[in-house]
């Protein structure tokens, strides 16, 4: 059975809240777990706990955490930035390494943006050989106008299949649709204010050019029906073609952004553990 400690740390005068979940006979190798923008330690239907429980089956420690403002961690919501995001996940790699014997041999899970601070983390330091990214698109400074163009396209028409239903305009009549919710998925993106979406998702350092310089290995995951994923990977696999890093993709078909569906769930589990386990080392 594996070991699990509530575990505490900070980062900015900020308490951040995570779990530290620990094979039965100890571990030589260790993962952070870092969720999507709006998300927490659990992950989209329980993923990210049922991945530790995984990697831990495979004899790597998992250190779960809450970025700051989001489930149980200290901060403001609202003032969250990619940054900030970026220095919560170096604090939770800090923790992880105390806790581990010296020597460990660290990696990184990112699910959506969280795969942007993992990468971003990762290249930033000299200790993280390994980053899986799930579902992670661009950084906002690879990102084209065509891409921001056919994610509006993509949510236009999910929307617009639901206002086609008659229980959809029942929701709006009892004001339980979130009208200013569904304009910043479609247009949110285009914003150039300090607290619009594309500016709190792009760093103040030069993340980028940190990760050309990266010399760990990354996988990149994504669901074969996520509408942004073909260009994002194609983004990624010229980038780290271009600039050396090494690089795997994968891809499960059929599945969503969120890999819903326990066979798409399953899968992915698989998928990376079998890869961190094999970047890691036993």
């Amino acid at each position: 059975m594996a070991r699990t400690e509530l575990v505490t740390t900070t980062c900015a005068g900020r308490c951040l809240a995570g779990v530290l979940e620990l094979a039965a006979e100890g571990a030589r190798s260790g993962v952070v777990f870092v969720h999507g923008w709006s998300g927490c330690r659990v992950g989209p239907h329980r993923i990210l706990v049922e991945t530790a429980r995984h990697l831990n089956a495979l004899g790597l420690a998992v250190l779960r955490f809450d970025l700051g403002g989001r489930g149980e961690s200290e901060g403001d919501p609202l003032s969250t930035d990619l940054d900030t995001m970026i220095d919560d996940a170096m604090a939770a790699l800090d923790a992880l390494t105390e806790r581990l014997p010296a020597g460990a041999r660290l990696g990184m899970l990112g699910m959506c943006s969280g795969g942007n601070v993992a990468l971003a983390a990762a290249a930033l330091r000299d200790d993280v050989r390994a980053v899986a990214a799930w579902s992670t698109y661009p950084f906002q400074e690879q990102r084209s106008g065509a891409q921001d163009l056919k994610r509006t396209g993509h949510f236009a028409g999910v929307y617009l299949a639901k206002a086609l239903r008659p229980a959809t305009w029942l929701k709006l009549l009892r004001g339980q649709v979130d009208i200013g919710a569904v304009h910043r998925t479609l247009f949110g993106h285009y914003g150039t204010g300090e607290a619009s979406e594309r500016q709190m998702q792009r760093s103040r350092r030069d993340v980028a050019g940190a990760l050309a310089g990266y010399g760990g290995r990354v996988c990149f995951l994504y669901g074969g029906r996520d509408p942004e994923a073909p260009d994002a990977e194609r983004t990624f696999r010229a980038f780290c073609a271009e600039k050396g890093v090494a690089a795997d993709f994968a891809s499960i078909e059929g599945a969503n952004h969120n890999f819903y569906s326990l066979a798409w769930k399953r899968q992915a589990v698989e998928v990376t553990g079998r890869w961190l386990r094999e970047a890691l080392g036993p």
